[in-house]
């Protein structure tokens, strides 16, 4: 083997050990939020159905990717639910990318260094580890196909081969089809060729060899728009450009200008990164970056502040930071610090100490690199574990649970949509569904059901659903409150009562019209004589759900925990009566009929019998 050969395998070997060894703790993780909600998708997904669920846009809970979940699939199908597989994928596909940006780096610079430089260096960045320890999020899938198009177009640049543009075309596809932020690299190619080849621009040519890539950019927006999941997201977390994204440009450029430090393994959405000193610190960089530039007029450094820009572009209109997204535009300040190191070389290599010195530094930084990922990692995984602790306590209980059983949640300290549902899911199969207090609950639309509640502790309570309850309401539903609500309807998880386990009332309101004021619910459990045994006072879903801020025609669903007295007097004839009162008048809001006219103060359910 030549010596170059032997050389390049030997960096090879490093940097996928370095990445190996740094991210091992992240075994330690197991899956967590996002995780759930694509294990149980694929495991939700047979080969008979599996074409319409991965890319029918119609059909995406979650964004539109079906490379990542035919991913998931695969590896469900393969692995199940043992989360050390899918860890050490997504290391392989990191360990995939820092390769191919060293292979991209010393091809495009005919420089070994710079291009194992910059792998090392990227492979010891802590500030995207999330986008590595965290198995749901498909970033290192999807800047795999994002650099190999990199590379078959540069091949295509110098071959002119038909073959060559095909291949890059179609791991532009697989970019798309991985994630959304793949749409802004046409233009990367376009500066590619304009800036690092140095090719006369030919408009005419240009266009032709650019429109397929536009025409693939502008259809998958498409279909991305027309997915239901995507305007979900967008309300949910907010997507609006304004000038607030020069902020967040701002608290960005942070991260890649330091890159380094202990970050989280699960994205908190912080809307600030920055402190005093990397402020500075960035203020040097940047200036830095401008006299290099102006004295140079390198394109190389001009490419790599539109490759991180570019790729940074589409998360600004976000109102908060993810460090994940950093993971493809940070591979310019690997690039950066490579050009700093390859100066220093030719500058000072040839001195006695500089390799040594130099070989100390980057160990060091290893090291320092490893201890970082490792105490992430291992926040996390304790992070990871209190969230099961609900579905563990639970699972103790129950070693099977019946088909067709549905677990209802009632302020769970796990989110059941990313936590709960795809526990449940991995431990009991598909008969099990799970939901939470915003949803309609449909207790008797199952063989069998569970109401859980939490104590002070944030210890899960279980109550069995009575399959035989039948009550009435008074007046009937659904009824008018107010000028502005409508009461849909109602639930209750057991119509026989005991002393020791509270009552269950779920109710479903729906705003007619915008709501002024913030209302206050009312439950009260009379005993037969019309004396009060127990009552509850509190705003809608524990004041999560202010009335002001419900949004007109959707469903509000409010669940009520209302603890009865052990020493509540037994006997049947119970009722509940409930409604909405204004607390700054305690002024309860009238029911009125169809006409308008005021017919009662609260509704009334019965009967109840306390056991």
């Amino acid at each position: 083997m030549e010596r170059s050969a032997r050389l390049t395998l030997a960096g090879a070997i490093v940097i996928a050990a370095t990445i190996f060894v740094s991210y091992h703790p992240a075994l330690r993780m197991g899956f967590y939020l996002d995780d759930y909600n694509y294990l149980e998708r694929a495991g939700r997904t047979d080969w008979s159905n599996a074409l319409a669920q991965i890319f029918d846009p119609r059909l995406q809970t979650m964004w539109y990717r079906p490379v990542q979940a035919i991913q998931f699939f695969l590896e469900f199908q393969i692995f199940g639910n043992n989360p050390n597989a899918y860890h050490i994928v997504n290391i392989a596909y990191h360990v995939a990318n820092t390769l191919l940006l060293a292979a991209l780096v010393w091809r495009v610079s005919r420089q070994w260094l710079l291009g194992f430089a910059s792998a090392f260096f990227y492979a010891t960045f802590t500030v995207y580890i999330s986008g590595v320890n965290w198995v749901g999020i498909v970033d290192p899938l999807a800047t795999i196909f994002y650099l190999a198009t990199f590379w078959f177009w540069w091949t295509y640049l110098e071959s002119g081969r038909a073959r060559d543009y095909a291949l890059a075309l179609g791991a532009f596809i697989l970019a798309l089809l991985c994630k959304q932020i793949a749409v802004t690299l046409p233009i990367v190619l376009f500066l590619a060729e304009w800036w690092l080849m140095g090719k006369p621009l030919n408009i005419v040519r240009a266009l032709a060899r650019y429109l397929p890539f536009a025409l693939g950019a502008v259809a998958f927006s498409l279909i991305q728009y027309a997915t239901p999941s995507t305007h979900t997201f967008a309300g949910v977390f907010g997507w609006q450009a304004s000038l607030e994204m020069a902020r967040i440009f701002a608290e960005y450029l942070v991260l890649l200008a330091f890159p380094w430090g202990d970050f989280p393994s699960i994205d908190l959405n912080p809307v600030f990164v920055g402190t005093p000193p990397t402020y500075l610190w960035l203020g040097l960089a940047l200036i830095l970056f401008i006299l290099a530039l102006t004295r140079t007029r390198s394109r190389m450094l001009l490419f790599l502040a539109a490759f991180a820009t570019l790729n940074l572009l589409p998360v600004l209109p976000f109102p908060f930071l993810e460090h994940r997204y950093t993971y493809l535009p940070i591979m310019a300040s690997a690039i950066l610090f490579a050009l700093v190191l390859a100066r220093t070389h030719a500058r000072a290599g040839q001195r006695a100490w500089f390799a040594p010195a130099c070989a100390l530094g980057l160990a060091l930084l290893a090291f320092g690199n490893g201890l970082a990922l490792n105490a992430s990692a291992l926040s996390a995984a304790e992070w990871a574990r209190q969230l099961r602790v609900p579905f563990r306590d639970i699972e103790r209980q129950h070693a099977t649970l019946p088909p067709e059983t549905l677990l209802y949640f009632i302020d769970p300290i796990t989110p059941t949509t990313g936590g709960l549902g795809g526990m449940f899911f991995l431990r009991y199969g598909r008969d099990i569904t799970v939901k939470n207090w915003t949803e309609y609950a449909r207790l008797r639309e199952h063989n069998a059901a569970f109401v859980y509640y939490f104590d002070s502790t944030r210890r899960p309570h279980e109550i069995p659903v009575e399959r035989d309850a039948v009550t009435q309401a008074t007046p009937p539903l659904p009824a008018r409150v107010g000028a502005s609500i409508e009461l849909e309807g109602y639930e209750i998880a057991q119509r026989t009562l005991r002393g020791d386990t509270p009552l269950v009332l779920i109710l479903y309101w729906r705003a007619q019209k915008p709501i002024e004021h913030d209302y206050t619910t009312f439950v009260h459990l009379v005993a037969p004589d019309g004396s009060l045994v127990a009552s509850l006072d509190s705003p809608p879903r524990k004041g999560t759900a202010p009335t002001s801020e419900w949004r007109v025609h959707l469903l509000t669903a409010d669940a009520i925990v209302l603890p009865i007295g052990a020493d509540a007097p037994r006997g049947a004839g119970y009722r509940i009566e409930f409604g909405l009162y204004d607390p700054r008048t305690q002024q309860r809001l009238p029911i009125v009929d169809a006409p308008g006219k005021v017919i009662a103060d609260k509704v009334t359910i019965s009967p109840f019998t306390l056991e």
